[in-house]
């Protein structure tokens, strides 16, 4: 088990709120955290295809490596950004 790694994801460390007001972030994070009823719009992860528009309810959480997000409406938490 990588300590570290949960207590990140876990928020021990933060997280980085996006909102639609954001505009483009970019970062590095393992895992993004809805925190209302939000559609993501454009963004870069290692999610194969992963498109446009999708709507995530509150609570909802996507895994994965996330290096720009884009939020349409509504608002996220992004966990784990690796600052350089």
């Amino acid at each position: 088990m990588n300590v570290g790694s949960n207590r990140q994801l876990a928020g021990e460390y933060g997280g980085t709120y996006i909102s639609s007001a954001s505009g483009t972030v970019t970062g590095n994070w393992q895992t993004i955290h809805a925190l209302e009823i939000t559609i993501l719009g454009a963004t870069t992860s290692n999610i194969t295809n992963f498109p446009a528009g999708v709507t995530l309810q509150a609570g909802d959480e996507l895994p994965g490596v996330w290096t720009s997000i884009t939020v349409s409406n509504g608002s996220i938490v992004a966990y784990n950004r690796k600052y350089a």
